[in-house]
């Protein structure tokens, strides 16, 4: 998918929210084979849902339990590092340095940076 543009975060949310409240809920299948199968459609779309919000970056870097450092390689937002905070708060955030976005020199030349989610 490195190809297609990196999305914006606030490009999906009305779809992920749309998405959410699709979930089969427990109650409306009393047959729990029913409700399996309907639970596994749906968390297939959301896999790819998912899957969508990294189009265009790559994962350069593993932050641990599941927080990864991301670089756009398409896009308007081409060259800017993102965080990839989905393992606790379901957002990627763009990094900053001073205000501006962090740049894949900033983040080479500065490992251990001051780096703030925006």
């Amino acid at each position: 998918m490195l190809t297609t543009d990196f999305p914006h975060p606030d490009s999906y949310r009305a779809d992920e929210d749309e998405l959410d409240a699709r979930e089969p809920p427990t109650q409306d299948f009393p047959d729990r084979n029913a409700y399996q199968a309907a639970w596994e459609q749906w968390d297939a779309e959301y896999e790819v849902f998912q899957e969508r919000k990294t189009s265009g970056a790559v994962f350069i870097q593993e932050n641990g339990c599941g927080f990864s450092t991301l670089l756009v390689v398409t896009g308007p937002h081409r060259g800017s590092l993102w965080f990839d905070g989905r393992a606790t708060c379901d957002l990627i955030l763009p990094l900053t340095l001073e205000g501006r976005p962090v740049s894949f020199t900033d983040w080479l030349a500065r490992r251990s940076m001051e780096l703030v989610c925006w």
